[in-house]
């Protein structure tokens, strides 16, 4: 028996345009993704049997999430036994997930979980896959996956997602801020949001290469001044609730800059000192949201 316990940390999106549609009907999309401190704890459990098939065994600690191949990382594991099987042969992979980020948030929460159970099987069974290869097979799983993987293997905490937002370009920052989650009491579709975006009128698009040149030569300025997100067009007119937390946390904190990641509907803040964001958590929380604090990394 071999176990592997890995933290899954969550991302925010510090800008995000739409580019283009292609001909299947997936968007392009240039995004910088950025590693978070908020993890969940994910751990994989591999023993083996003298049998010829994998078995697959996932518990969480939120009965409300399935525990089948509705959940990443139990496709995750899917993937790595279909593609393994006839190397490591038979036995169990018990996948046991405490959550710590929020679901159905945009904060690549189970999209975290499927690329740690990809990167624990990876290391339990020796595969000798690199980062890149293993980015490649998650990509199967959903388009946040091969960054989520991107962090588990390397030091980077930083990338440039484009295409669909699966094709990654690590980056290097000197942008350490401290940052504010906050979280409605319901969820936004990614499809409905994407499958609305075409018709909105998009007055301010980020500069992606300035906001990347900013990043890494800590300009604050000009990282500010690109942090923007076309998707809030749709999301923040078609669910005000957004709109208001956004305009909440403007108004009511020390916040430097305040955005919403992804598709919705969690809105996060940046600000330059902990103190400050842990201050305005515990506010946004007697306002009565869901709110968390965490860092770059």
């Amino acid at each position: 028996m071999e176990k592997i316990k890995i933290k899954s940390y969550g991302k925010v999106n510090l800008s995000l345009d739409v580019t283009g549609k292609r001909d299947d009907g997936y968007h392009e999309i240039q995004t910088l993704m950025q590693k978070i401190s908020l993890f969940d704890d994910v751990t994989v459990t591999w023993t083996g049997r003298e049998s010829k098939d994998i078995e697959i065994s996932l518990t969480c600690d939120k009965p409300y999430l399935p525990t089948d191949r509705r959940n990443l990382a139990y496709a995750g594991a899917e993937i790595m036994a279909r593609q393994f099987a006839g190397e490591v042969g038979g036995g169990l992979i018990e996948i046991k997930i405490e959550k710590h980020i929020p679901v159905a948030a945009g904060l690549a929460g189970g999209s975290g979980n499927g690329a740690a159970v990809m990167t624990a099987l990876s290391r339990i069974w020796d595969t000798g896959l690199g980062a890149k290869e293993l980015c490649a097979m998650g990509e199967e799983l959903g388009a946040d996956v091969p960054f989520c993987i991107l962090t588990q293997n390397t030091g980077y905490g930083l990338a440039l997602c484009t295409g669909t937002g699966a094709r990654l370009t690590p980056l290097r920052s000197r942008f350490k801020r401290a940052v504010l989650l906050v979280k409605p009491h319901f969820g936004v579709s990614t499809r409905e949001v994407y499958q609305n975006i075409d018709s909105c009128s998009i007055e301010k698009r980020p500069d992606t290469d300035m906001l990347v040149k900013a990043l890494r030569n800590n300009s604050h300025r000009h990282i500010y001044s690109n942090m923007i997100n076309v998707l809030e067009e749709y999301t923040l007119k078609h669910y005000p609730e957004v709109e208001k937390i956004k305009e909440m946390i403007e108004k009511e904190t020390y916040a430097e800059k305040v955005l919403m990641t992804g598709s919705g509907p969690t809105v996060f803040a940046v600000f330059s000192h902990a103190r400050s964001a842990q201050e305005a958590c515990l506010h946004m929380r007697k306002r009565g949201y869901s709110a968390y604090w965490a860092t770059t990394l």
